[in-house]
């Protein structure tokens, strides 16, 4: 019984033996990943001011004066053409008061990151202006807002 036992567990060794193992087994593949970049530009809102701001006393001698600027955001590398105002002389309709605008150097290319576009700005002395008041604003002037424009 013992030579049935023994001869009984080789054959199950054997067999056991000739079964394969499991072990993991991996495959690949590879696959392109394809981008289409639109690029861009934007003028960064958060960045503009509320407002260009003169502070002016009829016949006074010295011009007044302002400067300020505002961010633009360009794709990196994307040529920028130009960054301008839509008036840069205006008579203000409610003041009668002129004033000209000159924006700073524009870049020539985008960075991906903010740049900054200075604006300056001055109102000549020696103008009375129109006032019925004491002192007035220009608060509903018909002609008060500008327009900053990036071409690229």
């Amino acid at each position: 019984m013992n030579k049935l036992l023994i001869s009984a567990i080789a054959m199950i060794a054997m067999l056991a033996a000739s079964i394969p193992s499991a072990q993991a087994v991996t495959a690949t593949g590879t696959f392109n990943v394809n981008i289409t970049l639109t690029s861009g530009c934007s003028v960064d809102t958060a960045t503009l001011p509320t407002a260009a701001n003169f502070t002016y006393t009829a016949f006074q001698v010295a011009a007044a004066t302002f400067a300020t600027s505002f961010d633009i955001l360009c794709t990196n590398t994307l040529p920028i053409v130009s960054v301008a105002l839509d008036s840069l002389a205006v008579t203000d309709a409610a003041t009668n008061l002129a004033y000209t605008l000159v924006l700073g150097a524009s870049p020539a290319t985008g960075t991906g990151v903010a740049q900054a576009i200075t604006v300056n700005g001055s109102m000549a002395g020696g103008q009375a202006g129109t006032c019925a008041a004491a002192s007035c604003t220009n608060a509903l002037s018909a002609n008060k807002t500008r327009t900053v424009t990036v071409t690229y």
